[in-house]
C-alpha cells in the first residue's frame, strides 16, 4: 500500500510547505533585508509543526536565487566549540576535517576567513545554545546570517544574553499548530506522493488532522501507521478501524525517532528514568553520580554537573518521552511509555543504588 516509505520520513523535503506561504515570505524578507544586522532570525513552535521544514524550504529557495552560502548545524548539546567546528566543516572554504581538539578561538579565526560571502547559520535544535557562547560568536561575523530554531522562544530569549536576544527577538517567527483543513491538506499530498492509488478518504485525513491537533508530524506518521496496518490486515484500502488504530504506533515510533535523535547526556538520563520506572530528582541525580564513571568510561564526552543535567530534561519533556510533576526540589520523573527502551544500557549498579 505503501509506494514510497521516504514521503513519510522527517527528512522528506516538499517544494513549497502548504500554508506555511506567509511565514516563508516573512522569512525571506528578513534574510534579504538591507538593514544591518537585522536579516537574524528565531524560529519557534512546538514539536512537529514544521519549523526546520520551513527553515530549510526557505533556505534552499534564496540560495537558487542568490549568491549566498549555508549551513545547517544540530545543535542540541554542542558546546561552543563544538557548534563552530560544525559551522566551519559545512563551510565551501572551510576544511573538510576539521579535528575536535581545534580551540574556540582557532575555530572563530578560520571561520571569519573563510567566511567571505553572505551566509545563512541554521542552529536546528537550539534549546541549549544560550548556554553556550555560539550565538555570540556567530553574530559578531561580518556577512552571518543566524537562525535559530526551538520549541519555547520566549524561555528561550530569556536565558540568551541580552544583546543577542535583542537581536532574534526583532526577528522572532512563532509557527502555530495546523487548523484541521490545513493538515488535511498536507496529509493529502503526502498519500498522493506516498501510497498505491486513491486509498485514503478526505474524511479520513480529516479525522487523523483533528486528533493529532493540528501536528504535522504526528499526522503524517498516523497516515503512514494506517496504510501499515491495512496492509498487515489484507484490506486493499485504509479502514476507519486502521485509522483508529494508527495513533499509538504513530507516537510510539515519533518517540522511538526522537530518543534515537538525542545527544548521549540525555541518553543516560532516559535510560535512569525508563529502568527505575518512576524516580525522584534527588534519587535521579543520586543513581547518575553514582554510576557516572562506569556509564561515561570509553565516552567523548564528560559527566554533566546537577545543574546541567537538570537542563537536559525539559527537552525529553517536549519530546514526549518523559513527564514529571511538583516543584523542581521534590520532582516526580516517569517515562511516558515503557515499550520505548533505552538506546544505551545501563550498569546494574546504578539503578540498584537503593536497593
Amino acid at each position: 500500500m505503501i509506494a514510497d516509505t521516504r514521503v513519510f520520513d522527517d527528512s522528506f523535503l516538499p517544494p513549497d510547505p502548504l500554508h506555511r506561504e506567509a511565514e516563508t515570505e516573512q522569512l525571506l524578507r528578513r534574510f534579504t533585508t538591507t538593514h544591518p544586522r537585522a536579516s537574524d532570525v528565531l524560529i519557534s513552535g512546538p514539536s512537529g509543526v514544521g519549523k526546520t521544514l520551513l527553515a530549510r524550504n526557505a533556505v534552499n529557495h534564496l540560495e537558487t536565487q542568490t549568491n549566498i552560502t549555508r549551513v545547517f548545524v544540530d545543535s542540541l548539546g554542542k558546546t561552543t566549540g563544538d557548534v563552530l567546528r560544525c559551522v566551519l566543516e559545512g563551510l565551501p572554504r572551510g576544511s573538510n576535517d576539521v579535528p575536535q581538539t581545534l580551540p574556540t578561538t582557532d575555530a572563530c579565526r578560520q571561520l571569519r576567513n573563510a567566511i567571505t560571502d553572505e551566509t545563512i547559520i541554521v542552529l536546528d535544535e537550539g534549546e541549549d545554545l544560550p548556554e553556550t557562547n555560539a550565538i555570540s560568536e556567530l553574530l559578531a561575523i561580518e556577512n552571518v546570517t543566524v537562525v535559530a530554531i526551538v520549541h519555547d522562544g520566549t524561555d528561550w530569549l530569556s536565558r540568551l544574553d541580552v544583546t543577542d536576544g535583542h537581536r532574534l527577538d526583532q526577528g522572532h517567527l512563532e509557527l502555530e499548530r495546523y487548523g484541521v483543513d490545513e493538515l488535511a491538506d498536507i496529509l493529502e499530498r503526502r498519500a498522493r506522493q506516498g501510497l498505491h492509488g486513491e486509498v485514503v478518504t478526505r474524511g479520513q485525513l480529516e479525522a487523523i488532522a483533528d486528533e493529532v491537533a493540528g501536528v504535522a508530524r504526528e499526522g503524517i506518521q498516523s497516515l503512514r501507521a494506517a496504510a501499515e496496518l491495512a496492509h498487515e490486515r489484507g484490506h486493499r484500502r485504509i479502514r476507519d478501524r486502521d485509522v483508529a488504530d494508527s495513533y499509538e504506533r504513530a507516537k510510539r515510533r515519533i518517540r522511538r525517532l526522537n530518543l534515537q535523535s538525542l545527544p548521549y547526556h540525555h541518553q543516560v538520563l532516559y535510560a535512569i528514568i525508563h529502568d527505575a520506572g518512576e524516580i525522584t530528582g534527588e534519587e535521579l541525580h543520586n543513581y547518575y553520580e553514582a554510576g557516572a564513571d562506569a556509564i561515561y568510561a570509553g565516552s567523548p564526552v564528560q559527566p554533566l554537573g546537577k545543574r546541567a543535567r537538570r537542563g537536559k530534561l525539559p527537552k525529553m519533556k517536549a519530546y514526549n518521552l518523559i513527564d514529571y510533576d511538583g516543584p523542581t526540589r521534590d520532582r516526580l520523573y516517569w517515562v511516558v511509555d515503557g515499550d520505548v527502551v533505552p538506546v544505551i544500557e545501563i550498569p546494574t549498579r546504578v539503578t540498584k543504588t537503593n536497593g
